[in-house]
């Protein structure tokens, strides 16, 4: 990584997978060094273009499997390549089999260099949010679309687009970054709801709060129970 950083051109944003390769004492050092702003996203889309060329493939492969009645992909997987890397592309106008050295400013410019910039972030920094509940094919319409939970925004990354890191209510930072669409400004936010009392002292009730880890359960005054 050093020696490309090394080069005329570098990464003002790096975005990554959260394994131990990236979030290390050395990586985070060179990032420092070079003024990169690294992140990850813990987020239900995933990477886009490399899942497009898998459905291809797929979709290749299972047609091949209606015709032969057989499961085993092995054998014709270097057949459907070739044939998928002499075919086409409407991304790229030409066949990938076809793209050279000197294709590849070419096919940069015209690919990256009209990318619609975000405008302006949503979210600031001391936001209480709640994060968006990932449904399955299987979970009901009608089950909530946001956690319970609460959380804190504690940086905006300048991305495109934007992300955003946040922390718990009890201060402890939740790890990845997260995008607009999977936050909701909590309208309420000094609002909790109990789940149930696990038990009583005084005038104090020791609560567990729905949605909520049960780290965070806490005694409370019991005037405060509505």
């Amino acid at each position: 990584m050093h020696n490309i950083l090394r080069g005329s051109r570098k990464p003002s944003n790096l975005q990554t997978d959260a394994g131990t390769e990236f979030y290390n004492t050395s990586f985070k050092a060179l990032m420092k060094k070079y003024n990169i702003n690294h992140y990850s996203t813990f987020s239900t889309k995933k990477a886009s273009i490399v899942e497009r060329v898998i459905r291809t493939l797929k979709e290749k492969n299972y047609r091949t499997f209606c015709l032969s009645g057989s499961y085993k992909w092995i054998d014709i997987l270097p057949k459907i390549i070739e044939d998928y890397n002499n075919t086409k592309h409407r991304t790229i106008g030409m066949k990938p089999a076809k793209v050279t050295p000197e294709h590849e400013r070419q096919l940069l410019s015209s690919m990256y260099n009209n990318i619609k910039i975000q405008g302006a972030q949503r979210f600031r920094v001391g936001d209480i949010v709640r994060l968006n509940k990932h449904k399955t094919i299987f979970e009901k319409g009608y089950l909530p679309n946001w956690t319970t939970e609460l959380f804190k925004i504690t940086k905006a990354n300048i991305t495109n687009a934007a992300t955003y890191m946040l922390e718990d209510m009890q201060g402890k930072p939740i790890l990845g970054s997260f995008y607009e669409q999977e936050l909701q400004k909590a309208e309420h936010a000094d609002v909790y709801l109990v789940e149930k009392v696990i038990k009583r002292k005084d005038d104090k009730h020791f609560v567990k709060w729905l949605g909520l880890p049960s780290t965070q359960n806490s005694w409370i005054s019991k005037n405060d129970l509505l």
